[in-house]
């Protein structure tokens, strides 16, 4: 089955404009890049000043080749590429890439116009300000700079925004093989997710890699993530660029601590995107995710060969998150079989005693710990180098326990300068990644296991609620008031205290007559956030207070107010909305109360989900402990709290683009349930 990008990504041919016989020149590189992997297509050399290249008739335009090509490489300035460009679409080029950045000095609109003329030709571009493309199954390299040469097929397809991530991990990590590498440039047309959908139709693509500095094309990114996460394709991501600069616009809490990366966080989540922070951690995890087998149940089993590189794994590991299960009586005797006077059967494992028999130990007690029903994958952990007979031993012995088991194995070396280049290619070969540094490699471990989780959960199917008449109203005011706001709330079934409201002195002992005391009593003039002005007053005892806390607030603030009961005493949480305009509805659940922007604690979502995933997001906040209950404060109810959850992301995807903003700040959680004692919500638009 053929795809839109193959013409770009598999040509069976590819005129190079620019090539060149000067060495050292780009022309030579495009040349020689070309053919370097063992290309066997055409190859057509076109330089108006050259008769030939190297035995090799070149031609003096893409007319006078003697086909049209598949592929046209755009190596020249800036200033000749859209000419040449039209020539290969009245020829009928399918598809082009371009080196240079488009940059001319008095015609700014010269990317724009190549773009749109390669869009209405229908013809694939990758570039422009580029580095071209790596095809290692096909040999193919298009590319205006030399590199070395030893690209391996594999099943990583690494995605690169930045022309220097694109070389970091195609020019020298040997460990790693690819199905493509491609850096993107300005994708004036062809962008991050067509290379993710070409990807997804190579049966070879295992694991997907992102660099990304933005997303082009939204909807287009997010097609491509579904698609994977159907054909079970993890997508790795590391996003650069988290800024706070929407929060500098933000009404609302919520858009304060939000930034500009909460929406990329909250897709990232819905699709089980693994997030990465550096290029160390995103080489690591693609190499694991590469091996062609799948992880188990379970959590993850370590030998190793020091007691205290032991100790620092056991930190370190608790510090990403990893566990390490208890072996079970079976394996500890299997293992405990294989180790000499000292040593005892524990994971992490600490297996060195002496070098007595020791690949057929070694290869022993990996096969047996990874075997262990509560181990997911195994990694055998230490400082490798080549040339090392010991390092060559224990090399054989994880080769020949992966041979004993289906699940992934894999060396980790405790130090990422370690020289192993040798052994790292005989572990590949063998189905063994190796993993360089000892923090990268308990991260790649923790993104792996979260994937696996990921899939065997399947699709959450919360649907958006009806919005009944508040879509509209909002649109209309603007901002809701808080009462009316709270109201709202009520009539998508979120619980919250019940409110009167007065606007003079004479209504307050008729409005308080059916409340419970302690009351709380909150202006309702026009304040985004009432305790900022000293607009709220807790803990009013009885109707004299009432009256007389009002008088002093309408004095100060006006005499719009409003009476609440006061919410049991439990732990704050806020909810908060944002809108999109890339990604639509999104929900962050926080900290609440005045903690919301001082701990910046906070999980961002798309909207809507269910029960189960707003309890999973509920437990990644720290603050998720006093949920727990502490110092004698019993136990919140999280079952109830996240169906509350749950049906304020469902509101907030039925109100869409008409809710700019929404904050419950604070919603009280305790062993009841949870209230939401504070509404701001604001329409799109005001």
């Amino acid at each position: 089955m053929t795809h839109r990008l193959d013409e770009l990504l598999r040509p069976r041919s590819v005129g190079i404009v620019g090539a060149s016989d000067k060495p050292g020149s780009n022309g030579a590189a495009m040349l020689a890049m070309c053919a370097l992997d063992g290309f066997d297509g055409a190859v057509y050399p076109v330089n108006p000043r050259l008769s030939e290249i190297d035995g090799a008739q070149c031609y003096p335009d893409i007319a006078a080749l003697p086909e049209v090509p598949d592929h046209v490489v755009i190596g020249v300035a800036s200033r000749f590429v859209e000419g040449i460009l039209e020539q290969a679409i009245a020829l009928g080029v399918r598809s082009a890439s371009i080196f240079a950045s488009l940059y001319v000095e008095g015609d700014p609109e010269l990317p724009a116009r190549v773009a749109a003329k390669a869009r209405g030709a229908g013809m694939a571009l990758c570039g422009a300000n580029c580095m071209g493309f790596y095809v290692p199954s096909i040999g193919l390299r298009v590319a205006s700079m030399p590199s070395p040469v030893g690209i391996a097929p594999g099943g990583i397809a690494w995605i690169a925004q930045s022309g220097s991530t694109f070389g970091a991990l195609a020019h020298n990590d040997r460990r790693l093989g690819f199905t493509l590498c491609v850096s993107t440039g300005m994708e004036l047309v062809t962008g991050v997710a067509d290379y993710m959908d070409w990807a997804l139709s190579q049966p070879e693509t295992r694991v997907i890699g992102l660099f990304l500095e933005s997303v082009r094309d939204p909807a287009a990114f997010v097609a491509a993530l579904k698609r994977a996460q159907i054909l079970d394709v993890p997508v790795v991501a590391l996003k650069v660029g988290r800024t706070e600069k929407a929060a500098q616009m933000a009404v609302s809490h919520t858009g304060a601590i939000a930034g500009n990366d909460a929406a990329y966080e909250a897709v990232f989540a819905r699709y089980g995107v693994a997030r990465v922070q550096d290029m160390d951690e995103m080489a690591a995890a693609l190499a694991l995710f590469d091996s062609p087998r799948a992880p188990a149940a379970g959590g993850l089993g370590v030998v190793s060969d020091s007691g205290g590189e032991c100790e620092m794994i056991i930190d370190l590991a608790e510090a990403t998150g990893v566990d390490f299960p208890e072996l079970s009586p079976e394996t500890a005797a299997l293992i405990e079989a294989q180790l000499e006077p000292g040593l005892h059967a524990q994971n992490p494992l600490d297996a060195f005693g002496t070098m007595t028999d020791l690949v057929s130990r070694y290869a022993a007690m990996n096969a047996a710990l990874v075997e262990d029903a509560g181990v997911a994958m195994g990694f055998f952990m230490s400082d490798p180098r080549d040339g090392y007979g010991y390092a060559e031993q224990y090399t054989d012995a994880l080769i020949a326990a992966a041979g004993r088991t289906e699940k992934p194995l894999a060396m980790v070396t405790n130090y990422s300068m370690t020289d192993e280049r040798h052994l790292a290619l005989r572990l590949k070969a063998a189905g063994v990644p190796l993993l360089r540094g000892t923090r990268n490699a308990l991260l790649a471990a923790r993104h792996v296991m979260a994937y696996r989780d990921f899939q065997a959960l399947g699709p959450d199917a919360a649907r958006a609620a009806d919005p009944g008449p508040w879509a509209e109203r909002l649109r209309m005011v603007g901002r809701l008031a808080e009462g009316e706001g709270l109201e709202m709330l009520r009539d998508f079934g979120i619980a919250s205290p019940k409110v009167v409201h007065v606007s003079e002195a004479s209504g307050v002992t008729g409005a308080l007559a059916e409340m419970r005391f302690p009351v709380v009593l909150k202006t309702a003039e026009d304040h985004a956030h009432k305790s900022d002005v000293g607009g709220v007053i807790l803990g009013v005892a009885d109707v004299a207070q009432a009256e007389a806390a009002y008088a002093e607030m309408a004095a100060r603030l006006g005499p719009r107010a409003l009476f609440m009961e006061m919410a049991p005493k439990g732990t704050e949480l806020s909810l908060g909305a944002l809108w999109d305009e890339n990604f639509g509805p999104l929900v962050i659940i926080s900290a609440g109360g005045i903690l919301i922007e001082l701990l910046q604690d906070r999980v961002a979502a798309l909207a809507p989900f269910g029960p189960d995933e707003a309890l999973r997001l509920l437990r990644r906040l720290k603050v998720h402990a006093l949920l727990r209950g502490v110092r004698g404060m019993p136990p919140a109810d999280e079952a109830a709290i996240a169906e509350q959850i749950a049906r304020f992301s469902q509101m907030i995807a039925g109100l869409g683009e008409a809710c700019a903003e929404m904050d419950i700040n604070p919603m009280i959680c305790g062993p009841e349930g949870a209230l939401a004692v504070d509404c701001l919500a604001v329409g799109r638009g005001s």
